[in-house]
C-alpha cells in the first residue's frame, strides 16, 4: 500500500470514529471527498503547517465552498 493510500485509510478511519462518537452526522460527503483532499494536501499542494503564517506567503492556498 502506498503512502497516499495509507493516509486516506486513516482518515476515513477519523471520520467513520467521529461521526460514530458523536452519534450523529453524515459521513457519505467526507468519505467521498477523501481521496482527492489527501492527494491535494499531501502531494499536490505547497503548504508548510510547521511554518504556518496567515498571510499565506510562499504557500499554495485552498478554498473549498458549496
Amino acid at each position: 500500500m502506498n503512502t497516499l493510500t495509507s493516509i486516506a485509510a486513516q482518515v476515513r478511519r477519523d471520520i467513520i470514529r467521529m461521526v460514530h462518537g458523536a452519534s450523529s452526522g453524515h459521513p457519505g460527503g467526507s468519505l467521498g471527498c477523501t481521496d482527492f483532499l489527501t492527494a491535494l494536501y499531501f502531494d499536490t499542494l505547497k503548504i508548510e503547517p510547521n511554518n504556518f503564517t496567515i498571510d499565506g506567503l510562499n504557500e499554495d492556498l485552498f478554498f473549498l465552498s458549496n
